[in-house]
C-alpha cells in the first residue's frame, strides 16, 4: 500500500472515530444514572462499534451464539490482537459486558470518561487490592446477561501469538461460580495490527465456545481452569491459520520451484 493511501486511511480512521466519540459521549453521560444495568449506555457503545466497522469497511462473521443464553451472565475470555477485538466482540455477543480494561485507556480524553460510563472496568495492574477492589465492585450487577470481558493476555499481541494469559478472569468466575466461555477473534490483526495506524478493509472473526462449568474447582485449580480456557483459543487460532495458509491468494503468494530446463 502506498504511504498516501495509508496516510488518507489513517486520517479518515483517527478523525471519524473522534467524531463518533464526541457524538456517543453526551448520550452515554445523559443515560447512565438512569441505567443500573448499563444496558442503555452499552447500547450507545455498540451503535459507535458499528459505525466504526461499517465506515472503515470492515464485515463481521460470528459463529458459536447458540453456546450462549443472552439472559444468563458469563465470564467471557477473549485472545487480544488489534484495536478492532472490543468493537468485534461487543458486536458479537449479545450479553451486556462489561469490559476489563487496562487503567491507562480511561486517560484518553472523553473515550476514558465514556468508556467508564459505559461500563468499562479500569483496573491498574501495579495495583491488586486496587484492582481487586474494582472487580468485586462489579460482581453484583452480573446476573440477568450482564457479563464480563477480560482479553485474557492483558495487552494486543504484537504478532499475532498468543501470549502467556492473566489469571483474573479465572479469578472472577471461581468467585461468582460464573462459566466460563472462551471467545476467539480471527482476521483483526490482518487489518489492524499494534502499531499500524489505519484499519484495512476486510472481516474479522469472532468464534464464541463452549461455557466451561466452574462449579467443583477451587482457587488450587486455577491454573489448570486457565490452560483448559488458553487451549481451546489456541486450536481456534491454529486452525485458522492453517485454513488461511491454504486459501488460493496465499496459494497463489508462495514462491513457484525454480524451471529445470533439460538439454538433449
Amino acid at each position: 500500500m502506498g504511504k498516501l493511501k495509508a496516510a488518507a486511511l489513517c486520517v479518515w480512521g483517527f478523525g471519524t472515530a473522534g467524531v463518533y466519540t464526541l457524538a456517543a459521549f453526551v448520550p452515554i453521560v445523559l443515560l447512565a444514572p438512569f441505567s443500573p444495568t448499563g444496558r442503555a449506555p452499552y447500547a450507545v457503545g455498540k451503535i459507535w462499534s458499528r459505525l466504526i466497522f461499517l465506515t472503515n469497511r470492515v464485515h463481521l462473521e460470528t459463529s458459536g451464539l447458540n453456546n450462549i443464553d443472552p439472559q444468563r451472565s458469563y465470564v467471557f475470555m477473549a485472545n487480544h490482537v488489534s484495536h478492532l477485538d472490543p468493537p468485534a466482540v461487543a458486536l458479537a455477543i449479545p450479553n451486556i459486558l462489561h469490559f476489563i480494561g487496562k487503567l491507562s485507556l480511561s486517560r484518553i480524553p472523553i473515550f476514558g470518561p465514556a468508556a467508564r460510563r459505559a461500563g468499562v472496568i479500569f483496573i491498574d495492574r501495579g495495583d491488586s487490592q486496587k484492582s481487586r477492589a474494582e472487580l468485586s465492585r462489579t460482581i453484583a450487577a452480573l446476573q440477568n446477561g450482564v457479563s464480563t470481558l477480560f482479553f485474557a493476555e492483558g495487552t494486543r499481541s504484537p504478532d499475532g501469538q498468543l501470549l502467556p494469559f492473566k489469571k483474573g478472569g479465572i479469578m472472577l468466575a471461581l468467585q461468582t461460580g460464573l462459566p466460563i466461555v472462551p471467545v476467539t477473534v480471527t482476521g483483526s490483526y490482518a487489518l489492524f495490527p499494534k502499531k499500524q495506524r489505519f484499519i484495512r478493509p476486510g472481516t474479522v472473526h469472532v468464534e464464541i465456545g463452549k461455557p466451561i462449568d466452574v462449579a467443583g474447582f477451587t482457587p488450587e485449580d486455577r491454573d489448570r481452569l486457565l490452560l483448559q480456557v488458553r487451549s481451546v483459543i489456541q486450536e481456534n487460532l491454529n486452525r485458522y491459520n492453517q485454513a488461511q495458509s491454504q486459501s488460493p491468494a496465499a496459494l497463489a503468494q508462495r514462491p513457484r520451484p525454480a524451471s529445470t530446463l533439460h538439454l538433449s
